[in-house]
């Protein structure tokens, strides 16, 4: 445990976590906000177990939170059609037989309506594109948050799997929870 707090950034985000539920993605763009996600422990310990270190790039960031789940946080940079565009960049490291390893995805954006969340993804400093990273499943809506389930979307495990030179993820690996909660400006 003590490895991936050393490799992510430290950022205060339980209160994001403790926001009140649910999420009409206004067609507002001028909102603040922010996403979350909490990685559950199981997926926490498998990741670490096997070299793989998950984290959020600034101005994003990602924390610890007992009993040992990581919180990745995203802040919301506007929202337009349904869709709202994040500040900062997920990022998945592993080191192994390939040496040091990364994937980062930037650009992301959560489509509440169509259950996705997609990015920009860059494997080790190729540029595979934009890709939908997780499926949002079980959504609840409410105002101002939406909460759901995150799972990997079809392919990413291999994708995944492949650029970092590790066997730690399948399609539909259940990662976590999340919330997205948008607020005016």
């Amino acid at each position: 445990m003590k490895k991936l707090v050393g490799m992510v950034a430290s950022l205060g985000l339980a209160g994001v976590f403790l926001m009140p539920a649910g999420a009409a993605v206004a067609a507002d763009p001028k909102v603040i906000g922010t996403t979350g996600i909490r990685v559950n422990t199981d997926v926490t310990k498998a990741l670490l177990g096997a070299n793989v270190f998950v984290g959020a790039e600034d101005p994003a960031g990602s924390t610890i939170l007992p009993p040992g789940k990581l919180a990745l946080g995203f802040p919301v940079s506007g929202v337009k059609d349904g869709k709202a565009s994040h500040l900062g960049a997920l990022f998945f490291s592993h080191t192994g037989a390939m040496g040091w390893r990364t994937v980062v995805v930037s650009n992301l954006i959560a489509d509440l309506t169509k259950g996705t969340l997609k990015g920009r993804v860059y494997a080790t400093d190729t540029d595979l594109g934009n890709a939908t990273i997780f499926t949002l499943t079980k959504v609840k809506s409410g105002s101002p948050t939406t909460t759901y389930t995150v799972k990997l979307a079809p392919g990413v495990a291999k994708l995944l799997n492949g650029a970092l030179g590790a066997h730690v993820f399948s399609d539909g690996m259940r990662i976590g929870s999340g919330a997205t909660t948008l607020l005016p400006e």
